[in-house]
């Protein structure tokens, strides 16, 4: 699917799967470091936020034009754990994507 995303900066960098031209990590970019400069950023370049962060969730709910958001609720796991929880979700993922804005990515204990 033809989808880009900006993952916020309270997501580990180093996720293997994100090693990909589709994501872009936010530190890797001059000058966004609050939500909000991620959020028009996002918004500006039509990519998909991936956040674990709740203040985009209520930033979606509360927003007419939003850009889509990709929730990850997934505690604090190790590194590889929370890769393979993320490569296994993420064709439903993109998926859902195709007709919703929001998605709530939770990680089963």
């Amino acid at each position: 699917m033809l989808f880009n995303y900006l993952i916020d900066e309270g997501l580990p960098s180093d996720i293997s799967f994100w090693n990909n031209p589709k994501f872009t990590h936010a530190v890797q970019l001059d000058n966004i470091t609050y939500d909000t400069d991620i959020w028009q950023y996002a918004r500006n370049n039509d990519l998909i936020i991936i956040t674990s962060d709740t203040d985009f969730y209520y930033r979606a709910v509360a927003s007419s034009i939003s850009p889509k958001v990709v929730w990850i609720r997934a505690d604090i796991i190790k590194i590889k754990k929370l890769n393979k929880f993320i490569e296994r979700a993420w064709p439903k993922v993109e998926r859902h994507l195709l007709s919703r804005s929001f998605i709530k990515l939770k990680r089963k204990k």
